[in-house]
């Protein structure tokens, strides 16, 4: 058709490069947004984009080859203001990944600012967080409570207050004593007091100090005994008590630790994954926020892209809102001989299947006549033949009846001449052995 054109073999020549031309970038768009998002092997992320090429070559082949002319204005701006609208959809799916791919190094730092930011606020946020804050304290509550359970129950019974003064005690009685010992020994000898030897009265008053001061000596050493003791019990208690308590904060720290670290691990998944598509559109945002003219060309690349996707459907509605070409007239009119054509082929074809049944209704329509003609003719040899049976039979039975007749009338003839029955009644013998009632009866004798 285009050979009897030639004017319009541009036009739609032109048409078919732009359409290749934007297949051809949503294939690459494509492979950029499947290597950044999904990470797909470049071996694998190109035959996707060949094939999302085309599936975007027949979209936009759809988009024009559904745009055609109609008498209804309304119509006519419907469908143009739809494929356009759908234009610009696939314009921005498809520039996106591109645009991303040539700002992809001021991405990419933008990329580190935003994780760093993210990481700072996380890490500020678990460290506001009071259970994990509380760790440093417990912390140190558990080194206290593991070096009490650590201690010997001697060393922690050393230190108490009350064995310390018990030793007190016993170093003061124990000097008491000693002096009062040396004292006495000393009035003894004769060296001191009344400087006699022997035992007289001041000295059997010293060694009575001397007695007191032993006693007092030997009563301060049994509550030091006792006082160790019972600080013996009370330190093997306050060990195991805190030996547990140890236990207790151990297991406490150690699942505030691994909360947290589940936490950050968990932080670390999601800040890897911020570098798909999804958090490299945000950078982009946030790029163009502060700084606009990235903004401003990313906006512009964007628009370009656009265009190359808009552009076939505008051509096509310029097309429309121009006179009709000569090749659309061609088109109209092949396609109304094609109309025409189709309903003089249908009109044919129509023609001899009513033929063909119209024949088959007379056939059927003979047969049921002669399937008349037929019943009638077996109804009437059927009926002639019932009527003959009939005839015969009753022929049959008059006959038989006039037989019987005969010999009953003979039968009661003969009877008649010989009577058997008593002439006023009574009974009379069978050939049974037994009796009969009978009637009198009144002949005529003759």
């Amino acid at each position: 058709m285009l050979r009897e054109t030639p004017a319009d073999r541009p036009r739609y020549t032109a048409t078919a490069i732009v359409l290749l031309t934007t297949a051809a970038v949503a294939a690459v768009s494509a492979t950029f947004a499947l290597t950044m998002a999904v990470r797909l092997p470049l071996g694998l992320a190109i035959p996707a984009g060949i094939g999302w090429g085309l599936v975007i070559l027949n979209l936009d082949r759809m988009l024009i080859l559904g745009m055609t002319r109609d008498t209804s204005p309304w119509r006519n701006g419907i469908g143009i203001t739809a494929r356009l609208l759908l234009a610009v959809l696939l314009g921005i799916v498809i520039s996106t990944p591109l645009v991303l791919r040539i700002f992809e190094r001021e991405i990419n730092a933008e990329l580190e600012v935003l994780q760093s930011e993210r990481v700072a606020a996380f890490e500020e946020q678990l460290q506001q967080n009071p259970r994990y804050a509380a760790i440093p304290e417990l912390e140190r509550e558990l080194a206290r409570q593991q070096a009490v359970a650590d201690q010997s129950p001697d060393g922690q019974a050393a230190e108490d207050p009350g064995v310390m003064a018990a030793k007190e005690k016993v170093a003061a009685t124990k000097e008491v004593y000693l002096e009062a010992e040396k004292s006495a020994q000393c009035e003894i000898d004769g060296n001191c007091g009344t400087n006699q030897p022997g035992i007289g009265e001041s000295a059997r008053q010293k060694m009575a100090a001397r007695d007191r001061a032993l006693a007092d000596y030997e009563a301060a050493q049994a509550e030091l005994v006792e006082a160790q003791a019972r600080a013996r019990d009370a330190s093997t208690a306050e060990s195991r008590s805190a030996a547990f308590e140890a236990e207790r904060l151990r297991a406490d720290i150690e699942d505030r630790r691994a909360d947290r670290k589940r936490e950050q691990d968990q932080f670390a998944d999601r800040t890897e994954e911020d570098g798909g598509l999804l958090g490299r559109i945000e950078a982009k945002s946030s790029l163009a926020d502060r700084r606009p003219g990235i903004g401003t060309a990313s906006l512009l690349l964007t628009l370009l892209f656009m265009a190359l996707e808009v552009l076939p459907v505008l051509m096509k509605v310029l097309q429309l809102l121009a006179p009709p070409t000569v090749y659309e007239q061609l088109i109209s009119r092949m396609e109304r001989e094609a109309k025409a054509n189709a309903a003089r082929k249908a009109a044919y074809e129509q023609t001899i299947i009513d033929d063909r049944d119209q024949r088959r209704v007379d056939l059927e329509f003979h047969q049921a006549e002669l399937q008349y003609a037929a019943g009638q003719r077996t109804n009437e040899r059927l009926v002639n033949e019932q009527e003959a049976i009939a005839a015969d039979a009753i022929a049959r039975w008059a006959a038989t009846a006039r037989g019987q007749s005969r010999q009953a009338v003979d039968t009661w003839a003969a009877a008649t001449r010989q009577p058997q029955w008593p002439p006023h009644g009574g009974y009379h013998h069978n050939g049974n052995n037994g009796r009969e009632p009978t009637l009198p009866l009144r002949r005529e004798w003759r």
